[in-house]
């Protein structure tokens, strides 16, 4: 099975995200119009349906593909975030590990989003 985006996902005010200076953005957007953010996510879903139970980290995906760190979370975090693959709590050398929806077989997820409490002290973040 082969994914195919003819869209991004660009859950970021229309983007698929960036650090909020005017080359990172500009960078994004000029990806995110050029099919570079599409073809990056379809080759992490295949990757991901590839695995299936295994699944992939941002590790396992920056060696597979060649994508810097950031980009390989980043384009990891933006399915998870558009609902597209889960992120399981399972940790494998250090990272989170994500898998195709249909490879969550029970196991504890995490929900994307912005914690509301320090997980140290619980003060509101």
């Amino acid at each position: 099975m082969t994914a195919q985006l003819n869209q991004p996902e660009l859950p970021y005010n229309g983007t698929s995200g960036h650090s909020g200076t005017d080359a990172s953005k500009a960078r994004a957007v000029s990806y995110d119009r050029s099919g570079k953010t599409a073809l990056r996510q379809a080759q992490a879903l295949n990757l991901l349906a590839e695995r299936t139970f295994h699944g992939l980290t941002w590790k396992e995906l920056s060696e597979r593909t060649g994508l810097h760190h950031g980009t390989a979370s980043g384009v990891l975090s933006v399915l998870h975030k558009a609902g597209r693959i889960a992120r399981l709590k399972e940790i494998r050398n250090g990272c989170k590990v994500y898998v195709d929806l249909r490879c969550v077989n029970g196991r504890t997820v995490e929900y994307q989003g912005r914690k509301k409490s320090c997980p140290h002290c619980g003060g509101n973040l």
